[in-house]
């Protein structure tokens, strides 16, 4: 059985210059807004903040799970044999400065049963020392195999069914992008240590043959090619993104992002990626909203 939500706590979170850079290489970026420190326009790709709740506070490499992912709490569930990253919903409320020092509140905020397990999802809010909200997310997590399952809390994620929207719709952005080999080794030392992703062996004991694209790696480049595609890859046009991951990806595949204009929403955007070698959709219901350009 589930036992009772275990509620929210906070953990000290913080960053520098180098970890942007770092973050942004780690999705393939090159753009020197996002990897020189020195351009007049540098500032944090809209997405980092995943990162800050696999390194916390550390500037060293961190064992896995890390520390701060141990500190938040999750209610002991009965059969789980894997958990898997299953999806996100990103929201920036206010940029953030090129480094600093801030707080991590949050939890699990729902468990739900769903098909051969159950859903999870953690609610993190990053705040500075006043209280102010810079960012909050969603994190969801699929555990397979859970059963007898005690659930609490609404449901906070609400996907959005891609195909059924679009319809025929030709995409309005349809790009290709091959990662490239050693991604994962650059993706890791913004703090996601898991061996998963860069030991064969390790990989072939989780029932993989070889190691796995991390799940927030593979977010952050479709992230990047729809900023890029669609706001010039201005980050101050991110409002929110959310998405599914719905395939495993390896590195040095290549990624067709498609997306499409929302319906009856301005400045919104329907997505999904597939990976090219297999034809096989790995991010689902993709949800993209952006700032207009005439309101910066």
């Amino acid at each position: 059985m589930a036992g009772a939500p275990p509620g929210r706590r906070s953990e000290p979170v913080e960053y520098n210059t180098r970890d942007l850079i770092i973050y942004a290489l780690g999705i393939g970026s090159r753009d020197l807004r996002y990897v020189y420190e020195k351009d007049p326009n540098f500032a944090a790709f809209p997405t980092f903040p995943v990162a800050l709740y696999y390194k916390g506070s550390s500037y060293d490499v961190l064992p896995f799970p890390s520390p701060i992912l141990e500190a938040f709490p999750v209610p002991a569930v009965s059969g789980v044999k894997v958990w898997l990253d299953a999806g996100i919903t990103i929201e920036r409320c206010r940029p953030l400065p090129a480094g600093g020092r801030f707080t991590l509140e949050g939890g699990v905020a729902s468990l739900q049963p769903k098909g051969k397990g159950a859903l999870m999802e953690k609610l993190y809010d990053v705040k500075d020392d006043s209280g102010a909200v810079y960012y909050r997310m969603v994190d969801v997590s699929y555990l397979v195999g859970a059963h007898d399952i005690e659930a609490f809390g609404e449901t906070l994620t609400k996907p959005k069914d891609v195909a059924k929207a679009v319809g025929s719709r030709a995409p309005k952005l349809r790009v290709e992008e091959k990662m490239e080999a050693g991604i994962a080794s650059i993706y890791r030392l913004s703090g996601d240590y898991n061996p998963l992703h860069v030991d064969p062996g390790y990989a072939k004991t989780a029932g993989y043959d070889h190691p796995i694209v991390h799940g927030k790696c593979t977010l952050g480049h479709a992230a990047r090619m729809l900023m890029d595609g669609l706001a010039g890859g201005d980050q101050r046009r991110f409002k929110s993104l959310q998405l599914r991951y719905a395939a495993p990806v390896l590195a040095g595949q290549t990624l067709i992002l498609e997306a499409w204009e929302a319906p009856d929403a301005p400045e919104e955007y329907l997505f999904q990626v597939l990976v090219k070698e297999t034809g096989k959709v790995c991010v689902s219901n993709g949800h993209l909203k952006l700032t207009p350009a005439s309101k910066l």
